[in-house]
């Protein structure tokens, strides 16, 4: 017997070490077999000696958004319960079935913090309430959602008409929201009038339950009615954590202890939940800010905020390296401070939408001070003063009626600059022209306290 275990033993202690030397020959064959095909494919390899840029995918581009259109979405009230008390010596309680809670509500909030609408989705749907459950026991109500966006912030409803749009045909000339829209109120429409779909029932009651003389409750159809001839939104988010109420959740449905009557004492049905309110929004920034920079593209609008301000923005030697307005705050020695925007360059035709025309010109229209800043060392400069306020007054009539100064910049770019600078005194004496030099930082101080006289005098002549 112990012979055969010793035998036993061995057997396998050979098999173990025969089957790790065929491991490791046959690792060894690969090894061999993959440094011949790389010395075979070695010569037909060619080195990459050009550089390929990156394009940048999906996050290339501009993310700067002041305008876009999102949808609203309150969340939906959860449903009634039917349910009936039992215990051991109760076989047929009393209805005890708990009410549904109501879906959560969509709000926009103001936020300092925040430059951008990049931060809205285009779907914004609020969590909706829990289901009753039995044991009178209530479901919990949908949380809300908050949706911050930049201070400036003009909120607009679309309103969509279901005629038109389903007279239009399967492709009506609508975008994915508003089809969206009127194919949801056409079917709560529907289901507005199939009184039956209102209600949750008892399994295998829904034939036996009787509808016809139950009556809503009076909750519900104030609900409804108030959810039919609600007003259109319109909202200016002007100020930090003012909020805007654009989606309401709906109301929770009733348990089947609200159907008890005199002829029905054990109600089988129960109310469903109400869908949420549900808005196609018009999202628009306008820049706030005190003073506006107004120039032509390359005329040192951006170099010049860089020299007063915090702000940083690109600078370049190419027109149109401002592509989004940047909001800078300036901070004089008394403590007080002012923003100040830059606007992205006008060219001519720009109401017209020519260059970045119409998407940016909305920025300067909540200024209440505007500084034009020219290039004095191009020929008569005062001819591009003059087409500024033309592009401003033929965007918006007025608007370059606004208290306003003119920046000279490049006044440094030898004795053509002088000259424009002398001539354009003597064609317009009235003009308050201020002559500086954003890039060596020179007249920037005269240039600042010329701004904040004019606000000062704009808020004693308010009060």
């Amino acid at each position: 017997m112990a012979t055969t275990v010793v035998l036993a033993r061995r057997a396998h202690l050979v098999g173990r070490i025969l089957s790790d030397r065929a491991v490791v020959a046959r690792s060894c064959r690969r090894q061999v077999q993959t440094q011949s095909q790389v010395e075979e494919t070695k010569d037909e390899i060619t080195p990459v000696t050009e550089w390929v840029p990156h394009t940048g995918g999906k996050k290339s581009g501009r993310n700067f958004i002041d305008r876009m259109r999102c949808t609203a979405i309150g969340g939906s009230g959860g449903n009634g319960c039917v349910s009936f008390f039992r215990d051991v010596f109760v076989p047929r309680g009393p209805a005890d079935g708990g009410d549904g809670g109501s879906g959560g509500d969509v709000w926009l909030e103001a936020d300092s913090s925040e430059t951008s609408l990049s931060c809205v989705k285009q779907w914004l749907k609020a969590r909706p309430g829990s289901n009753g459950r039995g044991k009178s026991m209530h479901g919990g109500r949908g949380s809300d959602i908050t949706i911050k966006v930049p201070q400036g912030t003009l909120v607009r409803q679309i309103l969509v008409d279901n005629k038109e749009a389903q007279a239009e045909g399967p492709n009506p000339g609508l975008d994915r929201s508003s089809r969206f829209l009127a194919d949801l109120e056409t079917q709560m429409a529907r289901r507005a009038d199939d009184k039956a779909s209102l209600f949750v029932h008892y399994p295998r009651w829904e034939d036996r339950n009787d509808l016809k003389g139950v009556r809503l409750p009076a909750e519900f159809k104030a609900f409804r009615w108030a959810m039919a001839h609600a007003p259109p939104l319109s909202a200016d988010l002007t100020s930090h954590g003012q909020r805007v109420l654009v989606a309401r959740g709906g109301l929770g449905g009733m348990g089947n202890p609200h159907f008890i009557s005199t002829e029905d004492r054990q109600p089988h049905y129960a109310l469903r939940g109400l869908a949420g309110q549900t808005r196609v929004l018009d999202l628009e920034l306008k820049t706030i800010a005190d003073v506006g920079l107004v120039g032509m593209p390359n005329a040192g609008k951006s170099t010049f905020l860089r020299a007063v301000s915090n702000a940083h923005p690109k600078v370049a030697a190419y027109p149109f390296t401002t592509l989004n307005p940047y909001i800078g705050t300036l901070t004089y020695d008394d403590a007080a401070q002012i923003t100040m925007a830059d606007i992205p360059g006008l060219v001519p035709g720009a109401h017209r939408n020519v260059g970045l025309g119409h998407a940016f010109l909305r920025h300067v229209e909540r200024s209440r001070v505007l500084v034009f800043v020219v290039d004095v060392s191009r020929p008569e400069p005062w001819r591009d003063l003059q087409m500024l306020r033309d592009e401003l007054d033929l965007y918006r009539s007025g608007l370059s009626a606004r208290p306003s100064l003119v920046v000279c910049n490049k006044a440094d770019a030898g004795d053509i600059a002088r000259r424009n600078f002398e001539a354009w005194r003597l064609i317009a004496p009235d003009l308050n022209l201020v002559p500086v030099s954003a890039m060596l930082g020179k007249n920037i101080r005269k240039a600042t306290h010329a701004v904040r006289q004019m606000l000062d005098s704009i808020c004693v002549g308010r009060t």
